[in-house]
């Protein structure tokens, strides 16, 4: 338990620069001091190298690759002393000697390898959040496409059931950008002909001239909504009476995203009335005329 919460501890040390070497200083040390009383006291191993060569792995593979050249130093200058003779210090045994050469020239190396490995893995590691964080929004996005698709499709079918009303969508320039059955029906093009040509082309040349149009999309813009009654013209240049309905559109986060207009054919109707205002007025006129006889 100790053990566990002294690791737990080096490495929040090695969360910034001076932990890491603070975390790599400590792992070296408690190593040296175990390995002194094991091979020293108690004689429990004979050969402390491998343990010492590890300590520097360990600690390097911890701490990164300078804090492991630091835990190389000490465990080099510690050598010195570990590897002399109890009784005369700094003397050597040819056995001895050997050991911390290997040691004098291992360790380094390990520190540098280790490092070097430490840094592929960390470099991997990065990449691998990348890669998921990128895949976390490849999701996102494919979610959002099939959302917008099925948005699509049921505008679509709602707009194809409607035969008798023209309903397209326009973006703030006043661009075609859908069209359904009942507008190609309404004002004779085609899907394919009309997107991408500006809605004014519906106008007669009396309201472009005013401007009206342009009028008609910043009332829309400003109020909510457009809405009006008069003349259109057709493809091939022929009138209809319609009333023209716009309502602005709206991204997720409230930015303008283009107009959605419905027009409907009054030409019927205003034959109509146009019809029974002349029958009033000729039935005005009998009146008249037999109100003048009598």
């Amino acid at each position: 338990m100790w053990a566990k919460d002294w690791m737990a501890d080096s490495l929040m040390l090695g969360a910034t620069p001076w932990g890491r070497y603070l975390a790599s200083g400590l792992i070296t040390l408690v190593s040296l001091a175990i390995v002194t009383v094991l091979w020293r006291r108690l004689g429990a191993i004979t050969d402390p190298g491998l343990i010492l060569l590890l300590t520097v792995a360990v600690s390097t593979y911890l701490a990164g690759g300078m804090a492991g050249m630091l835990s190389a130093a000490i465990v080099l200058f510690c050598s010195f002393v570990l590897f002399s003779h109890p009784l005369y210090p700094f003397r050597y045994s040819d056995l001895d000697w050997r050991q911390m050469m290997v040691i004098a020239v291992a360790c380094p190396l390990i520190a540098l390898m280790v490092g070097s490995l430490k840094e592929q893995v960390d470099r991997l590691k990065i990449v691998i959040r990348e890669a998921e964080a990128l895949r976390d929004e490849i999701r996102r996005l494919e979610f959002a496409k099939d959302a917008q698709h099925l948005c699509e499709q049921r505008f679509r079918m709602m707009t194809d059931s409607l035969p008798d009303y023209a309903v397209c969508t326009i973006d703030s320039g006043g661009m075609v950008m859908s069209w359904n059955p009942g507008a190609e029906r309404l004002v004779g093009y085609a899907e394919s002909e009309i997107r991408g040509q500006s809605y004014s082309r519906f106008f007669t040349k009396e309201d472009l001239l005013a401007r009206h149009p342009e009028r008609l999309l910043e009332q829309t813009r400003f109020s909510g909504r457009g809405e009006e009654e008069g003349w259109r013209v057709r493809k091939g240049g022929g009138r209809f009476r319609s009333s023209v309905v716009m309502s602005p559109l709206k991204s997720l986060h409230g930015a303008p995203g283009g107009y959605l207009m419905v027009m409907r054919d009054l030409t019927e109707l205003a034959q109509a009335q146009d019809a029974l205002t002349k029958a009033l007025l000729e039935l005005e006129s009998v009146k008249a005329g037999h109100s003048r006889n009598a």
